[in-house]
């Protein structure tokens, strides 16, 4: 009896557990702003992995003169692309800081490294390079070099691909 009891709690907890997940990711779903960005298509199917669309931007790397933060960038260090809005509501780069802008979309990232080439380069680590393709919409996307435009879900720091559309 005293068993039964416990494997019902447990039940229980597991399954608040499961609703509270669900709706963590439903309300992101509802509450977080979206914006677009410009990227393109490096190598659209992995056949291990499955069909995804590997997405570069022009943020990816940046050189010096777009880096705003109050010292020098360090590897690992979490920074903030931030976006200004450009032609056809389509966001741009605007900056790169090391501390969160309050009234400006952005994407929070880490500097993968630096390195000194004619100008000092630094490489930023997101979490927006990788869309998986639905399997009915394979043809639109798997063409490698497509120009696309990333409809990007934003609330805090964090942020997820929500669409990609083919330019």
């Amino acid at each position: 009896m005293q068993n039964k009891k416990k494997l019902l709690l447990l039940s229980i907890i597991q399954f608040v557990l499961l609703l509270a997940l669900l709706g963590n990711i439903m309300y992101f779903k509802q509450s977080a702003d979206t914006f677009k960005i410009n990227s393109q298509s490096l190598d659209p199917v992995e056949p291990l992995l499955g069909h995804y669309a590997a997405l570069s931007y022009d943020f990816d790397s940046i050189t010096m003169k777009d880096w705003k933060g109050n010292g020098k960038p360090k590897e690992g260090e979490n920074v903030y692309i931030v976006f200004q809005k450009g032609q056809n509501d389509i966001y741009q780069l605007n900056y790169v800081t090391d501390h969160r802008p309050k009234h400006s979309k952005y994407i929070k990232a880490t500097i993968q490294y630096t390195y000194i080439g004619e100008e000092k380069e630094i490489v930023i680590n997101h979490n927006l390079s990788r869309f998986y393709i639905p399997e009915s919409q394979m043809d639109k996307y798997n063409k490698g070099g497509s120009k696309y435009i990333v409809t990007v879900q934003q609330k805090g720091d964090r942020s997820v691909v929500k669409a990609v559309d083919v330019q």
